[in-house]
């Protein structure tokens, strides 16, 4: 028994909330600035922040790791928080992989891209 708590101590991960407000204390900026870059309304980012087992959606979770500026490795690590993942047979999530590579940031260039070449939008 005291092995298999071993075990989980050693290999789990930070949730969704734990990472994200982690990544946004290391960037310097208040929560107020990056859900602004982010384009989420004030009161889904007091959900997140104030209900540490609640997941939004991938969309969000995208729009947050974008406004944070996150390189493809935490952007990566903070999509798997949420349980979700970027697949190389989607073309969304091919653009949103584009964009990380080349350090797009700016949700106006990605939603140009995704409207252009994945009909969609963030």
């Amino acid at each position: 028994m005291k092995e298999i708590v071993t075990y989980l101590n050693q290999y789990k991960s930070k949730n969704f909330n734990e990472l994200l407000f982690s990544f946004i204390d290391r960037s310097n900026h208040k929560d107020s600035e990056i859900y602004k870059m982010a384009g989420i309304d004030r009161k889904l980012f007091s959900k997140i922040r104030c209900n540490s087992n609640y997941v939004p959606s991938k969309n969000v979770v995208i729009k947050l790791g974008l406004a944070l500026k996150l390189n493809k490795y935490e952007f990566n690590k903070l999509l798997n928080s949420a349980g979700y993942s970027l697949r190389s047979n989607n073309n969304f999530d091919l653009v949103v992989a584009y964009c990380l590579e080349n350090n797009i940031y700016d949700s106006d260039i990605v939603n140009d891209y995704l409207f252009t070449y994945a009909n969609a939008v963030l």
